[in-house]
């Protein structure tokens, strides 16, 4: 499944991190600082059961959202308006407003 994660924070990452270590092809959406990491290294998660690096892509655009099937909206609380309207404005299956 394809799977676009808006907000690349600590929930973000885990969600889309696990995800994607599930199999989905998985973009994380966030800050130029977190992308150019994942895209260097890839995504570092630690659990109790695992210790290892996870591919998976990400972009600082909220285009890359395009062809998500399922989109995780993962922002703080008061910034969800702020964040959503870039990605309202490149989507072309949200209902008109």
């Amino acid at each position: 499944m394809k799977i676009a994660v808006m907000g690349a924070g600590a929930v973000g990452c885990y969600y889309g991190g696990m995800l994607a270590r599930a199999g989905h092809d998985v973009v994380l959406i966030g800050r130029s600082t977190l992308v150019e990491a994942v895209r260097r290294s890839g995504l570092f998660l630690e659990s109790g059961a695992f210790r290892d690096f996870v591919r998976v892509r990400a972009d600082t655009s909220p285009a890359a959202v395009e062809g998500a099937e399922l989109v995780l909206f993962c922002v703080k609380s008061r910034d969800t308006e702020a964040q959503a309207q870039p990605w309202r404005r490149t989507s072309t299956r949200m209902p008109p407003s």
